[in-house]
């Protein structure tokens, strides 16, 4: 089962990279054949555009997995070393619910667009927000993990970037 986690994690953080090297590639072809070839690229901001949404719903997961969100630093440090405990669970369960919300209603907005297409790149547009979908589901699969792993007794990364 790690090594599945293992892969996803990769998958996603690969995702991640490609998405944000193909939005710069596609904005340098746009800067280059505006300025030195005086021809626009139809497609290219719409492409960078959808890029963005599949880019930030997809690398906010893995921030959340590797603590690297903000916490709060002044409750935590107050508490006692079980209170900690408590309380990074209770903020991961609030990162769950979170997750669930957004799967659900971007699901739902999902098959009120399944029959539209993009203008620039003639996408179906709930492809599109299908990055939305899966950044919900890897955040919700890492609560899960970092709670499991927590009553486990495994040190969890909490939000400030500490065990």
């Amino acid at each position: 089962m790690i090594r599945l986690m293992s892969i996803v994690d990769r998958l996603v953080e690969t995702i991640v990279i490609v998405t944000f090297a193909a939005m710069i590639a596609v904005g340098t072809a746009q800067v280059f054949n505006r300025y030195f070839l005086n021809v626009s690229l139809s497609w290219s901001e719409e492409f960078q555009r959808y890029g963005q949404i599949w880019l930030v719903f997809l690398a906010i997961p893995v921030a959340y997995r590797r603590g690297m969100h903000m916490g709060i630093a002044g409750l935590r440090n107050v508490l006692s070393e079980s209170g900690r405990r408590w309380f990074v669970r209770f903020i991961d369960l609030c990162w769950i619910g979170l997750g669930i919300a957004i799967a659900l209603g971007t699901y739902q907005f999902m098959g009120l667009l399944r029959t539209q297409r993009s203008a620039g790149l003639g996408l179906p547009m709930n492809w599109v927000y299908m990055g939305i979908l899966m950044g919900a589901a890897y955040m919700v699969l890492i609560g899960i993990r970092r709670i499991t792993a927590s009553f486990a007794g495994h040190q969890v990364i909490d939000t400030l970037g500490e065990p």
